[in-house]
C-alpha cells in the first residue's frame, strides 16, 4: 500500500515502525507550532493524495481541512484530550475521515481503540497496518457505514441474501426490527454482545444465533478487533429501508 504520512516531528520513532510494516510511505514532518508556511507545505503535500492509498495524520488536526477536496481516505491519530472546538471538526469530518485515539472518547462517531501506550512500538506498527488495510477497503465499497462496513455475498435468488459485516471495536449497529425478513448470524471472528429483545448473548467465533421477523436487535463489537460475522437474510425482501430504527447512536432515523 503507498501511504502519506504527516506527522509533528516528536513522533519520528513511531513513524520509524510504520515504514518497518513494509508500507511504501512519503512523509511530511511538520512542527507543533503552526505557521502559513505549514499550511502550504502540507496542502502541497495533500495536492498529490490521489496516488495515495491512505493519508495519516500524526499530532496535527491540519490536514483534515483538505479532507472535502480529497477522495483518498484520512486517518487522524488523536494523542492528547481535544478541545471543543477540535471536537467539533471531528464531529463534523466527512465520510473519508476516521480517527484513532489512545483514550475513549465516546462523543466522536467512528473512532477506534489504539493498542496502550506500554505496548511496544513494534505492536503499534502492526496495529496501524491492519488498521490501514481495513479503512483502505470499507472506503472503497459505498457501503461503508459510521459503525463499519459490509459486503455483500450473494443477492443472486429471490429467497435470501448474504453478508459478511464487519464491525470497529466499540461500536454498535442500531437497535432495529425488519418487517419482511429473518436473519442467522454467524460470527467469523472478534466477540460480539447480540440485543434479542429482553435478553443479552455474547458470541464469539463460531457461534450463532437467529433473528426471527419482527424481533428488536442489535450487535456491539465488545472485542479489541474488528467483529466479522455472516448475516443470511431469508424473507420476501431485503432492502436497505426495511429498518425500522428503535435507537441509534449515531442519529439516524
Amino acid at each position: 500500500m503507498k501511504v502519506g504520512i504527516i506527522f509533528l516531528d516528536s513522533f519520528h520513532d513511531m513513524v520509524g515502525e510504520l515504514c518497518a510494516q513494509a508500507i511504501d510511505a512519503d512523509l511530511l514532518p511538520i512542527r507543533r507550532e503552526s505557521s502559513p508556511g505549514q499550511f502550504w507545505a502540507v496542502a502541497a503535500f495533500l495536492s498529490g493524495a490521489r496516488g495515495y492509498d491512505l493519508v495519516h495524520t500524526i499530532g496535527s488536526i491540519v490536514p483534515l481541512s483538505f479532507a472535502r477536496f480529497m477522495e483518498t481516505p484520512i486517518l487522524a491519530t488523536i494523542h492528547q484530550a481535544p478541545s471543543d472546538h477540535e471536537i467539533d471538526i471531528f464531529r463534523s469530518a466527512p465520510q473519508n475521515c476516521f480517527f484513532v485515539t489512545a483514550g475513549k472518547l465516546e462523543e466522536i462517531p467512528g473512532l477506534h481503540t489504539a493498542p496502550c501506550a506500554d505496548e511496544t512500538q513494534q505492536d503499534i506498527g502492526r496495529f496501524y497496518y491492519k488498521l490501514y488495510e481495513q479503512i483502505i477497503r470499507a472506503h472503497a465499497r459505498e457501503d461503508h457505514r459510521p459503525w463499519g462496513f459490509y459486503e455483500i455475498l450473494s443477492d443472486e435468488t429471490a429467497d435470501h441474501k448474504v453478508k459478511r459485516i464487519t464491525v470497529w471495536p466499540e461500536k454498535r449497529l442500531s437497535l432495529q426490527q425488519h418487517r419482511q425478513r429473518r436473519e442467522h448470524w454467524i460470527v467469523v471472528s472478534g466477540r460480539a454482545r447480540v440485543t434479542l429483545d429482553q435478553e443479552e448473548i455474547i458470541l464469539g467465533p463460531s457461534e450463532t444465533v437467529d433473528i426471527p421477523l419482527g424481533a428488536a436487535h442489535r450487535v456491539e463489537n465488545i472485542g479489541e478487533g474488528p467483529l466479522v460475522f455472516i448475516e443470511v437474510q431469508q424473507g420476501d425482501y431485503f432492502g436497505e429501508d426495511d429498518i425500522i430504527r428503535l435507537q441509534d447512536d449515531f442519529g439516524r432515523t
